[in-house]
């Protein structure tokens, strides 16, 4: 489990951007991180993968200091997927190899082991037919079901994916959230930073919602909802519509 204990962090000094967070993201759950622009939220997650130092406080992973993890240790335990995209001039096979990197040696090549563990994540996030074409002739959510199986083919228990909908078409977002979804039921612990708040109370198990760099509530859909801290931390008023058996959120302007 990964637990964050106080942590604050800096990009200059004056501008502290996280003010001593708490928390801690449960095992084999969909913990989703919301909040508006600028909040902290993508901060936090690049602490938990050690890819930025906290100015105080501390990260563990199975109550171990995650800085006391040598790089390549630490990826066979984390994955992370940025917001940044990745070079489009590779193929979707070469891309999703680069997940296997923590686990080669030194000059080795792709093991038998390595190549199972490219083709089932190509398989789960249905990307195997496009394993020739380069990632420049694909769609936006075929490319991020692409990154989503370089994460996959790390072979980590835990996957922290950074807005992973992001500029998706409706339909895209759901079929990445049902993809999330499955690999949580596979047993993976998932951390994301989401925009969609609705999406966010769909598919989550615990939620953390962020208001200029602190931790202002978290709990269930149940408990965010109950709590009507969405409308106070977005400035929106949510009202909830049943439709079909399912809920619906809406959200009008304060």
């Amino acid at each position: 489990m990964i637990r964050v204990s106080d942590i604050s962090y800096s990009y200059m000094p004056g501008r502290e951007v996280l003010h001593g967070v708490t928390t801690s993201f449960p095992e084999n759950k969909v913990t989703t991180i919301i909040g508006p622009n600028g909040c902290g939220k993508s901060t936090l997650l690049k602490i938990c993968a050690d890819i930025l130092t906290p100015s105080s406080g501390s990260v563990t992973l199975d109550d171990v200091d995650i800085r006391t993890f040598k790089p390549k240790e630490l990826a066979r335990k984390i994955a992370i997927l940025s917001q940044k995209e990745l070079a489009l001039d590779e193929t979707v096979y070469e891309l999703v190899s680069y997940g296997r990197y923590p686990h080669q040696r030194y000059g080795a090549g792709l093991s038998p082991l390595d190549k199972e563990r490219i083709e089932s994540a190509m398989e789960t996030t249905h990307v195997a037919e496009f394993r020739n074409r380069m990632l420049s002739q694909l769609s936006g959510g075929q490319r991020q079901r692409v990154y989503i199986a370089m994460a996959i083919a790390q072979d980590t228990g835990i996957i922290l994916l950074d807005e992973p909908t992001t500029y998706m078409d409706i339909s895209v977002r759901f079929e990445i959230m049902e993809l999330v979804r499955s690999l949580q039921q596979s047993g993976k612990t998932i951390v994301m930073v989401l925009h969609d708040i609705d999406l966010a109370l769909d598919y989550s198990d615990h939620i953390l919602v962020m208001k200029d760099g602190n931790l202002v509530l978290e709990g269930t859909s149940e408990d965010i909802i109950a709590s009507r801290k969405i409308d106070e931390v977005f400035n929106v008023r949510m009202s909830i519509l049943d439709h079909d058996e399912r809920q619906i959120y809406h959200f009008d302007k304060r």
